[in-house]
């Protein structure tokens, strides 16, 4: 049991206030009292000290629970930062790689645009060769389908990014020279193409008949009817009766007729004193003066004037001199 008193005396005799706390503890009854004595101001800063702990541990609570917040609003944006910034790094890795990817497309069509325009060079030599031109030419074989690839997939590095945007930028500059080359080189080679396909059409060049059995060729023969020696002019070409005949090149008809060693026959006049004479025709389709396209049908196959069958006399002159057919023939034997 404990009792506190600020008196003291058995009279009970009010006497002035002590300044001090008189604590008495009394056990049980039979054990002695005791008592314990505090200067007054000893309870008041227990009271106010207990206060200040309570405030301050309040206090402490609020900063703490306030921090927390803090902590966890800091955490949140951390993590959304965090999350933004992986974003951003993935986009931009996304986008480094679609650049690259497009980068390795560009070279490649550039690649392949520069072996076009090697080809069309090497077209054009074709050309320049069919013509008339030295150049030599060889087309170049393109594959087809699809092309196999394989191999170990590496990451491309920055040098080596650098390295083909280089390249590509070089075969461009130099394509542009190319193609404006190329383009006045085309321009020309298209003049001389016409030049030499005008050329072409007024040249003998192709059969007079479908047929390409050669029966008698130019030069020195045995005569089919006197079996001696004699100078053949031209080509005898067998041919079934009927069978069409036609220009070798344009021209003029020069003349028409016939005659007893000559049969039905017809001469052209083509340009550069080149003239193609027709012989042994069964008909005649055009008159003299007629102007006359290469190809087109003139006569019909027969066997009139001296000769021994159906067949067709085709002979060639340079400025009036017989010459031999073959160089003016397309595949001649």
């Amino acid at each position: 049991m404990l009792i506190c008193s600020n008196f003291e005396g058995a009279d009970m005799k009010p006497k002035r206030i002590n300044k001090r706390f008189t604590f008495v503890i009394i056990p049980d009854a039979n054990s002695s009292v005791r008592r314990f004595e505090v200067p007054k101001l000893i309870p008041y800063l227990a009271a106010g000290g207990l206060c200040g702990l309570i405030a301050l541990t309040l206090t402490l609570s609020v900063l703490h629970s306030q921090a927390s917040r803090t902590a966890s609003q800091l955490q949140s944006r951390v993590v959304n930062q965090d999350a933004m910034y992986t974003t951003t790094v993935q986009q931009k890795d996304e986008t480094i790689e679609q650049l690259q990817n497009e980068l390795i497309q560009l070279s490649k069509q550039t690649s392949e645009m520069k072996t076009k325009i090697d080809d069309i060079r090497k077209l054009e030599d074709e050309v320049r060769t069919l013509t008339g031109s030295n150049k030599t030419a060889a087309l170049a074989e393109s594959a087809s389908g699809t092309p196999a690839m394989g191999g170990s997939s590496h990451p491309v590095t920055q040098d080596e990014v650098k390295d083909t945007l280089e390249q590509t930028k070089s075969l461009l500059s130099g394509m542009d020279k190319e193609v404006s080359e190329l383009k006045n080189s085309i321009a020309s080679s298209k003049e001389t193409a016409m030049v030499a396909r005008q050329k072409l059409r007024v040249t003998p060049s192709i059969w007079p008949v479908d047929s390409r059995t050669l029966t008698s060729g130019f030069g020195l023969r045995q005569d089919p009817f006197t079996f001696r020696p004699s100078f053949h002019s031209g080509y005898d070409i067998s041919a079934p009766f009927n069978s069409k005949v036609y220009a070798t090149a344009d021209g003029i008809v020069q003349s028409t007729g016939s005659d007893a060693n000559h049969g039905n026959n017809i001469v052209l006049s083509h340009a550069d004193g080149l003239r193609t004479w027709y012989m042994h025709l069964n008909k005649i389709n055009v008159e003299k003066g007629d102007e006359v396209q290469k190809g087109q049908v003139i006569g019909y196959v027969g066997s009139t004037g001296r000769s021994t069958g159906n067949h067709l006399h085709y002979e060639v002159l340079k400025n009036g001199v017989s010459v031999d057919p073959k160089p003016y023939l397309s595949y001649a034997p």
